[in-house]
This record gives C-alpha cells, structure tokens and sequence, in this order.
C-alpha cells in the first residue's frame, strides 16, 4: 500500500461500519446537556451535570481515537501491510503473493464487498477486510472485469461511492 492509504482504507470501513455522525451528534449533545446543567442548574445538579458532560465528550474522544489511533496503531502492528502485495482475480478465486506468501483463496471466503470511493473492501468477517485500492486497476476495462467477478461470487456487494 501507498503511505496512508491502509490508513485510509480502515477509516473507510469504520466510517461505512458505523453510524459516526449521529453517534458524534448525539454525544454532543449530551454533553451540552451536561454544560448546560453545570452553567444554569441548580448545585444539587452540578455533578450530575459534569458526569453527563464528561459521558458525551467521553464518546467524542472514542470516536475520534477509532479514526485516528486504530489504524495507524493496526498498520504499525503488522509490518507485512508495508510489503508489496500482488493479488490476481479470476473465476477461480483471488491468487495472494507477497514475499512471503504465495495463496490461492477461493471466493467463498468473502461474505461481501464494499466498494467506497477509493477502495474496494472485501470482507471475510465483520472486521476483517482485504483492501483493493482502485488506482491499482490500469483501465476502466479492468475495474469492470473485477466488478463482474465480484458480482458473480460475492454474494453481497454495497456500493457506497
């Protein structure tokens, strides 16, 4: 992969995976609630205002560590995302080598396919993916062949482009 663009590949997928941007309105939210309660409450109400303000930043900050700190801390942990990978589609599976792997994987690993803007992402669990970047595809022609194998043995393909 390019620098950043596993990186970037994870965003994707928890960006698809998750509902990010209700979850981040609804955590601020609360802790508007929270900071409202702490300004214009009552003293009774003044812990009760900073536990609900600290809940709602509490969520902000996890939903930021998911973007930001899981994938880079992913990608430092498997230096083999750093290697070259060449992988070959056909009706017969997916051939996989890298320095050193050489494997064929049959289709029906995958459960799905998402294909976000500049990645496809081929699922073979919930969050276990093999990342196809689309730059790699020469032609359109390609990118077309590879949809139609997708198509044909994938068994649930979600395009959100």
């Amino acid at each position: 992969y390019l620098p950043g663009e596993y990186v970037r590949a994870v965003n994707a997928h928890q960006l698809l995976d998750r509902r990010l941007i209700p979850d981040l309105i609804i955590s601020w939210v609360v802790a508007g609630i929270g900071a409202w309660t702490i300004r214009f409450g009552t003293d009774q109400y003044f812990w009760f205002g900073v536990i609900v303000c600290g809940i709602g930043l509490g969520f902000s900050t996890l939903a930021a560590v998911m973007l930001v700190v899981v994938p880079r801390a992913l990608l430092a942990g498997n230096p083999k995302l750093s290697d070259e990978y060449q992988l070959t589609f056909s009706d017969q599976g997916v051939r996989f080598q890298t320095a050193s792997i050489d494997s064929n994987i049959d289709w029906s690993l995958y459960q799905r396919a998402v294909e976000a803007r500049d990645f496809y992402l081929l699922y073979w669990s919930r969050r276990q993916f093999t990342v196809i970047p689309k730059r790699v595809f020469a032609t359109s022609a390609d990118m077309l062949a590879f949809d139609a194998l997708l198509a044909a043995h994938v068994s649930k393909v979600d395009r959100r482009v």
